[in-house]
């Protein structure tokens, strides 16, 4: 576990996203943080111009494909594609102002929920949408439902100190993770309770 201050030794590379904590700029109005198990040490929010840019190109998908779809341009004259597409543009640039992500030595954030990476419970993958999730559950009762792996995997150093800390959630052997989250997540079976011989195989099948 690295010091819930300075976040030091910092764990391992697990993953190389693209994106690092501006160094140049500071958060627009993030949520509160459990600022009693340390300060955030990494954070990750869309600037302005990503939600421009996010907003200008779903409107330029909805235009492309009513023009295919259609074979001409016949659609400028349905009134509802103007409250359509507007409507996605509004809909994603400020939708995608909200995604704050951020993570301290022992904990991480979602939005405005957070939970103590070094005292999970429960870890379960899913789906929501075309998106792949994590469920985290901790011994406090806090709980992120829908926490985007994508999201935050895109800040490698994010990311490392939330995997040490799912890690030692495991290997307590008090965290409730099924194979499929340990193929997911690639926790060996190994570390932390085994699963039983069922969890395994369900786990190798959906490989």
């Amino acid at each position: 576990m690295p010091d819930s201050i300075t976040g030091e030794p910092r764990p391992p590379r697990i993953y190389h996203g693209t994106e690092y904590t501006p160094l140049d700029r500071n958060p627009r109005n993030p949520p509160d943080a459990p600022e009693h198990l340390g300060p955030v040490l990494e954070w990750l929010q869309p600037t302005v111009r990503d939600r421009y840019i996010g907003a200008f190109l779903i409107a330029a998908i909805l235009v492309v494909y009513l023009t295919v779809i259609n074979g001409d341009f016949r659609w400028i004259h349905w009134w509802i594609m103007w409250v359509i597409i507007p409507g996605s543009s509004l809909l994603l640039f400020f939708g995608k102002g909200n995604h704050w992500t951020a993570a301290g030595a022992t904990w991480v954030q979602w939005h405005d929920s957070w939970v103590d990476t070094y005292h999970l419970t429960r870890i379960r993958f899913s789906a929501d949408g075309y998106s792949r999730v994590l469920r985290l559950k901790d011994a406090h009762g806090n709980e992120i439902h829908s926490f985007k792996i994508s999201e935050i995997q895109r800040n490698p150093d994010l990311w490392d100190l939330v995997y040490n800390g799912i890690l030692h959630s495991v290997a307590s052997g008090n965290c409730d993770i099924d194979a499929k989250t340990r193929h997911i997540l690639k926790i060996p079976y190994e570390l932390g309770p085994r699963p039983s011989r069922s969890e395994r195989t369900r786990g190798r099948r959906r490989r």
